[in-house]
This record gives C-alpha cells, sequence and structure tokens, in this order.
C-alpha cells in the first residue's frame, strides 16, 4: 500500500512539473521578436529603452532596436532587414510610402535641433540672430565643426542650414566622423568643435561632454524642429498596436516621467 501511495505522489509530481513546464514553455514562445531600424539620436537619448517596455509585456512583444542613421535606417527597412522603423527626416518616409512598403507613418514625440560647441567661444555667439548666421560665423573663423556625413537626418538638416547660410561647409576645420549622434558628440568634445545635435541625446550627455555647451538655440525656427515618426511594413500589421500606443495617454505620460527622470525640463514633446 505504502508502495503505490509513492508511487501516485511520484507520478503526480512528474505531472505537475510536466504542466508548469509546459505554461512557461508557452508562454516564453508566444513573445514575438520585431526587429526596428531607429535613428541613433533617439536611441541614444535613452528615450527607447524608457517607453517599449510596457508595451512589450502587455502585449507579448520584443522589440530588437537596431541604431543607425536615418538614412541607413531606410536601407535596412527596404531590405526587408527590419519590421518597423523610427526616424526622422519626412522625405525618406515619403518614399516608402510611394514605394508601398508602409501604409503611412504616425509623428509621436519631437525636439529641437541646437548647436552646441566649445564653451570659450560662447560668447561670440550671444548677437547672433538665426541658425545660418551661426553656422556662416563657424565658417568665416574657420573653427572646428563636426559633421555625421552619414545620410542620417541630423546630417541632412544640417546641409540645408549650409544652404540657408549661403555657404559650403568646404573649410578646414570641418571635420566628417562617419558616427551616431553620441559618437559625434564625443568626438566634438574631444575637437573642442562646433556641432548640430538634437536636444535630447545632448542633454543626456552633457555630464560627459566637458568641453560643450549650447552656443545657439531657437525653437521657434522651423528648421530646428525635429519631429520622430514610426512606419511599419504591412506584412506586420500587428505593429498597429504599437503606433496607437504612441498615441495613448500611458504613453504620453511615460514621455513625462522620461523628462523629468533625466532632464527636469520638458525635451521631448508629444506630437498631436
Amino acid at each position: 500500500m505504502k508502495t503505490q501511495r509513492y508511487l501516485k505522489i511520484v507520478v503526480a509530481f512528474f505531472v505537475l512539473i510536466c504542466v508548469f513546464g509546459v505554461s512557461i514553455f508557452s508562454g516564453t514562445a508566444s513573445v514575438k521578436t520585431y526587429k526596428i531600424a531607429t535613428t541613433t539620436s533617439i536611441y541614444d537619448s535613452g528615450f527607447l529603452d524608457f517607453v517599449t517596455p510596457t508595451f512589450e509585456k502587455r502585449n507579448n512583444m520584443k522589440f530588437n532596436f537596431i541604431s543607425v542613421g536615418s538614412g541607413q535606417a531606410v536601407k535596412i527597412f527596404k531590405n526587408g532587414d527590419a519590421d518597423g522603423i523610427i526616424i526622422h527626416e519626412k522625405s525618406f518616409l515619403n518614399e516608402l510610402k510611394k514605394e508601398k512598403l508602409i501604409n503611412g507613418y504616425t509623428a509621436f514625440v519631437s525636439n529641437y535641433f541646437i548647436l552646441v560647441g566649445p564653451k570659450d567661444k560662447k560668447d561670440l555667439f550671444k548677437k547672433v540672430k538665426s541658425v545660418q548666421e551661426a553656422f556662416a560665423l563657424i565658417r568665416k573663423n574657420n573653427f572646428k565643426f563636426v559633421s555625421r556625413a552619414d545620410n542620417s537626418a541630423t546630417y541632412i538638416r544640417e546641409l540645408e542650414i549650409w544652404k540657408l547660410a549661403k555657404v559650403q561647409p568646404d573649410f578646414g576645420g570641418y571635420i566628417k566622423s562617419g558616427q551616431g549622434m553620441g559618437m559625434s558628440l564625443n568626438l566634438a568634445n574631444e575637437k573642442k568643435a562646433f556641432i548640430l545635435t538634437d536636444e535630447a541625446t545632448f542633454y543626456k550627455m552633457k555630464d560627459k561632454l566637458d568641453s560643450l555647451d549650447v552656443v545657439y538655440q531657437n525653437p521657434s525656427e522651423q528648421v530646428l524642429t525635429n519631429i520622430y515618426y514610426f512606419a511599419y511594413s504591412p506584412k506586420k500589421a500587428e505593429l498597429s498596436k504599437f503606433a496607437s500606443y504612441l498615441k495613448s495617454k500611458e504613453f504620453k505620460n511615460l514621455v513625462s516621467s522620461f523628462n523629468q527622470k533625466f532632464f527636469k525640463k520638458e525635451i521631448y514633446r508629444i506630437v498631436k
């Protein structure tokens, strides 16, 4: 009798372990992974890693971010190596839409481009009235300027400003990094050079950029407005849930929490 009782206990225990194991396996298997190609600026600021975990957990999704310049992100997406894309160059998205690689895109947050440079040259820009005037001053004095030169949205905007300034970036102090926003900021800090950057990445890294400070900013200048967009492949229709999440009150609250935790002020702003 004792042997039979022990046998029943062992069998019951074995069944329990099997059921529990299957449950764990099933839960893990139900999590779907998606590759999202993203611009380095919004990734380097830590923003995406802060606002996505809540969504991922609730929807049994996992995002693997591929952080590159916007131009490279588009190439990755076009090659089918990413399911979704987050960039801040609208012309690239219009091209993807025209090619029917996306059905549309969602604008979700914005910040501003700012010009940062050596602290000891900051006073030279006090009377500057526009960002193009600031660029012209840099060119005139042959100051060091780090350009991402990587077909990113930031680089495209930089070239647009040089054009507005009616000068060419062909001077001796012009340095091409070919790197993302974070790496380029580090190079500018090392070289004590000027650089165009989004404000979020700069303020997130500011404590490590001891040579740099903001030399020019103006939220009222349209050319300095920086809007981020999300789009996804029509073959991954389930990512529409993430697009909806980016317009939710919960996401808005997370953006506010991120701003307060890392900046103590509003840096990322919700796009309505």
